[in-house]
């Protein structure tokens, strides 16, 4: 595989695209979370885990975006309302 006209193998790639920090894990209070996501709630002063569910951290996420808009928490936002939506609605 080549990137920026440089030969790489897949373990190259997968560094480069830094997979661990994007994949989704459930965290203590059973929310699924990447690492990044992680890093933006923690920059932006919430705690996940101080929420029992995804539909309180989304309730205090939206306050916040109200007050002071960030992309990334926007972001993190759209995702967690995602994935609430696939995992709470009966389908």
């Amino acid at each position: 595989m080549k990137i920026n006209n440089k030969d790489i193998n897949i373990e190259e790639a997968l560094n480069i695209a830094n997979i661990n920090n994007v994949l989704l894990k459930h965290r203590n209070n059973d929310i699924l979370l990447s690492d990044y996501q992680v890093d933006v709630l923690s920059r932006n002063g919430l705690n996940y885990k101080n929420y029992s569910s995804c539909r309180d951290l989304l309730f205090d996420i939206e306050e916040i975006l109200n007050d002071d808009y960030d992309e990334e928490l926007d972001l993190v936002s759209s995702q967690l309302a995602e994935i609430s939506y696939y995992k709470d609605t009966k389908k």
